[in-house]
């Protein structure tokens, strides 16, 4: 484990704020079940998308499969329920962990129309049906405001006790239920005989007392509200004029309650429950919300409403009501999760952000706050499309700043819709290497960053490759960065390579050229190359690899990647690109980020669907790179197919890489995994056209069916330059299809020039399975081609007003130009023109250039050789470009070309974090 002790030894700084990245657990619709956030363990009901209608008042149903997830990734990802591999309904599912972390689970299917429940006490292995009739189970979309457990608020389950693990009410609405108790052995107990209504609205930290609330029989409309325990005794019931309550039982037996009547939120204690009035603590129209201390002694309470300032204040019932800070920016808090020490609270706000088409949605940002200080002042961007039922699954808060991962639910694929922008500022960036922007995800707010494939080798042709380094540290203090390379087929565990360290000042730009032999004083090798900065703050970092001819150089480039944007079994991932016919081999490395050796199973895909046999992949080192050479070969291809590869992790979770290699020329292109069409997509440019230096630029489309049925997708083009309306294509994909259009932006839409791609799937915004990329090339007069990916930009590569886009990599070198592109991402033409700020930033952090400029509508640009055009002087100088929207929704890219060979580099955006 030294890769991960050298991240826990690093002393932590001043947070700065950053963007994260991540990865999904699993490519479908997944529902957590009820659960302790800090369990080792945690369940998810992944939706097949399967829905099966009944006439009502028979119900509907979800079907999908019941997995078990090992939140420290020991233990691989295990469906178990059903075990057959087929999909079933399941609509309420509870977890309940013991001291000896052994998942106990409590299910809801159905046999026909009627519900049926299943219990298991040993992690899903074997399973028990029990005795207990009720109506169907059907899951809200409340929100998370915290605390514990997941998805608690307003849940008819609660979690109990070691031998009666769950108490739940068995009939949910006006009808009468009770409440019962359900055992360890499968027995059934009630607890309370069937009342109006019936909720349960709390418990205690222990699981034995539950607060119950019912209809008052006589009102009609108010709520009876009384604790109950797991020998069935209860207290005389309190009646509330109120519509909804939920609360908890403090050690001593006091209650805290929040009541909801008539949109106003009050929060009450009551310190001899039914004895004396209660003690009002906070009432209010606006957002009010509180959840308990670690230890359910007192209450966080958190209140916001539009122009007043956000408020967090602690209860106890010794001291009373006390405000902790007052933040008069006003964030938007949503959840509050106090740490187990009871020393700090997870502060979860939410924030609007704009996407393709001026669609709005919003995603999480997250601070760890210490008792006694300021107001955060910076969070740490989550950035994934939420819904109302997001929140966190798996979380520790005492170690989440150390890098512990967390485990986070977007609450499924949300749906767009129009909200106000939020004000800018800056911050780390990062988001480029995320696949999928919703789901239940990994992440960690400690950076820890790779390179799959980097270092110094020889290669076939006579190539001799090296990987010049590019580190830039965003942060306003000095950052201290180790690197550890990993060679080819050796963990990281054994390897005798000793870390690196180093020491970026504030705003610096380092560029290390031929790092292997700088850093490592190594004459060969290649491998992966792992970079973790001060826990605390974040860095980016590009590199590129490449090899010099008599004519100049040629390779790619590639930014770091974070560990937690990896593949794992359940999120299998694709290249449609990878497989490029005649006179093209394909090369593929798998980094292991998970302390498990990682396997993998290979297959490919061509026109007719699935072209060849699948082989699996194992002996990938812990912490280490394994590369595949000519993997088209293994898997039976021949130099005349094209098509796509899919990697299915076994086990562990790996980065996958692609490398595509022109053979006439050499030239390699890096292929990071596919992004999924389910939402509107753009590749900012496709072209055919001559450039400087004898250049014949062209783009082929690459597209891949990852599914079972036949797809639609929509392509639409417009040219840059041109107040045209767009040409739209409908293509119709097979199953498991693989199609490739060579220059498509002259064979599939008639036109010269550079040209927008837009692109989506017909279909559900859940839908993963159609993936789309593209590659943009130069032929040389043998018919060699010098390339780079122009691969669709994610939500972490555009902008609205007030975002900052950061490229990394370039430099003032009289031996490379830089083509900046800017493309507007709007559907349609506009007089209203999207307008940006370009700022050049040279390696000290000092601005040498700043300008604004125009992009077309629903077109976009190209500024040329923008060092020089700017006359900025020739130097070896790095640079950052950064790109801030001023009006519109943009997409930014650069592409820096070696000028003696016309080898294009792809440089990609990240998105700058938001304090």
């Amino acid at each position: 484990m030294r890769f991960r002790l050298v991240i826990l030894a690093l002393l932590a700084v001043t947070a700065q704020a950053r963007v994260i990245s991540y990865a999904p657990y699993t490519n479908r619709v997944a529902t957590p079940a009820l659960q302790h956030r800090m369990n080792r363990h945690f369940v998810l009901f992944e939706d097949s998308g399967q829905i099966i209608r009944t006439l009502l008042p028979l119900p509907s149903y979800s079907f999908g499969q019941v997995v078990l997830y090992d939140s420290k990734g020991v233990e691989e990802p295990r469906v178990i329920y059903p075990q057959d591999g087929s999909f079933v309904p399941v609509t309420a599912l509870a977890v309940r962990e013991d001291e000896r972390q052994v998942p106990t689970i409590l299910l809801q299917t159905a046999d026909g129309n009627s519900p049926v429940w299943l219990l298991s006490t040993d992690a899903g292995v074997t399973w028990t049906k029990l005795s207990l009739k009720s109506a169907f189970f059907y899951a809200g979309s409340y929100p998370d405001y915290g605390g514990p457990y997941v998805r608690a608020n307003y849940n008819p389950i609660r979690i109990g006790t070691r031998d009666f693990p769950f108490v739940l009410v068995p009939s949910v609405g006006l009808a009468t239920a009770a409440i019962v108790a359900i055992g360890s052995d499968g027995a059934v107990k009630q607890l309370v005989p069937p009342l109006l209504s019936t909720q349960l609205i709390g418990s205690d930290r222990e699981g034995r007392r539950f607060l119950v609330a019912a209809l008052n029989p006589t009102t009609m409309r108010d709520l009876d509200v009384f604790i109950v325990d797991l020998a069935g005794n209860q207290t005389p019931s309190l009646t509330f004029s109120s519509t909804s309550a939920q609360g908890w039982i403090t050690p001593i037996g006091a209650v805290y309650l929040n009541l909801t009547q008539n949109n106003q939120s009050t929060i009450l204690y009551y310190k001899y429950f039914l004895l004396v009035p209660p003690e009002k603590i906070a009432a209010s129209t606006n957002t009010l919300f509180a959840v308990p201390t670690a230890d359910y002694s007192g209450a966080w309470i958190l209140e916001r409403g539009p122009g007043k300032p956000t408020i967090l204040s602690l209860h106890t019932p010794a001291a009373g009501l006390l405000k902790q800070w007052e933040d008069v920016s006003a964030p938007e808090v949503e959840a509050l999760h106090p740490s187990a020490s009871g020393t700090r609270v997870l502060i979860q706000v939410h924030r609007p952000r704009q996407s393709v088409d001026q669609m709005m949605f919003k995603d999480p940002a997250l601070a760890v706050w210490h008792v006694g200080d300021p107001a955060p002042r910076a969070y740490d961007e989550l950035f994934l499309s939420e819904t109302a039922a997001k929140g966190f699954v798996h979380l520790d808060v005492d170690a989440i700043e150390s890098g512990e991962p967390f485990v986070f639910d977007s609450g499924g694929a949300a749906q767009f819709f129009p909200v106000p922008i939020s004000p800018p500022t800056g911050g780390g960036g990062g988001g480029s290497d995320v696949v999928q922007e919703w789901g239940v995800v990994r992440a960690s707010l400690a950076q820890r960053l790779v390179l799959p494939s980097v270092g110094r080798t020889q290669g076939a042709f006579n190539s001799n490759w090296v990987t010049d380094l590019t580190l830039h540290n965003p942060n306003d203090s000095f950052v201290e960065v180790t690197l550890h390379w990993v060679r080819n087929g050796v963990s990281s565990l054994i390897d005798d390579s000793a870390p690196v360290t180093l020491t970026l000042q504030a705003h610096e730009i380092r560029a290390i050229n031929d790092f292997a032999k700088a850093l490592f004083s190594a004459d060969s090798g290649v491998g992966a190359l792992f970079i973790t900065p001060t826990v605390g703050s974040s860095i980016n970092v590009t590199s590129r690899t490449y090899s010099t001819s008599a004519l100049g150089t040629y390779g790619f480039g590639m930014n770091g990647i974070d560990v937690f944007a990896a593949a794992s079994p359940r999120f299998p991932v694709t290249f449609s690109g990878a497989f490029q016919g005649p006179n093209f081999r394909t090369n593929l490395t798998l980094t292991d980020v998970s302390g498990a050796p990682a396997g993998a199973i290979l297959g490919a895909a061509g026109p007719s669907g699935p072209s060849a046999s699948d082989i699996t992949v194992t002996g990938t080192p812990t912490y280490g790179q394994q590369q595949i050479n000519s993997v088209g070969n293994l898997l039976g291809l021949t130099s005349l197919d094209t098509g796509a590869l899919v990697v299915q992790p076994t086990s562990g979770q790996a980065i996958a890489s692609v490398f595509v290699i022109d053979n006439r020329t050499n030239d390699p292109t890096f292929f990071p995994p596919d992004i999924p069409a389910s939402v509107m997509r753009v590749i900012p440019a496709i072209g055919h056209i001559d450039g400087a230096n004898g250049s014949k630029f062209r783009s082929d489309l690459y597209l891949y069916n990852h599914s079972a049925e036949v797809k639609t997708v929509n392509l639409q083009a417009k040219l840059w330059d041109v107040p045209e309306s767009p040409t739209t294509i409908p293509l119709t994909l097979l199953p498991h299809e693989a199609r490739t259009i060579r220059d498509v932006l002259l064979t599939a839409f008639g036109k010269t020039g550079i040209a927008r791609l837009r692109f989506t799937i017909q279909g559900s915004s859940t839908d993963t399975s159609v993936r789309v990329t593209s590659r943009t090339y130069t032929i040389d007069a043998n018919g060699g081609t010098y390339g780079f990916l122009m691969p669709p930009l994610n939500s972490f590569q555009s902008g609205s007003p007030g975002d900052t886009l950061d490229i990394l990599g370039s430099s003032l070198d009289k031996r490379f130009r830089t083509n900046l592109g800017l493309v507007d991402l709007a559907a349609f033409y506009s007089s209203r023109q999207p307008r940006v700020r370009v700022d050049i930033v040279d390696n000290k952090g000092t601005t040498l250039d700043s300008f604004e400029t125009s992009v077309p509508s629903a077109g976009g640009m190209q500024i040329g050789d923008l060092f020089r055009g700017r006359g900025l002087p020739e130097s070896s100088t790095s640079v950052l470009i950064r790109v801030t929207v001023l009006d519109g929704m943009v997409g930014a890219y650069a592409a820096m070309l070696d000028n003696g060979t016309n080898d294009p580099t792809y440089m990609a955006a990240n998105l700058a974090a938001k304090k």
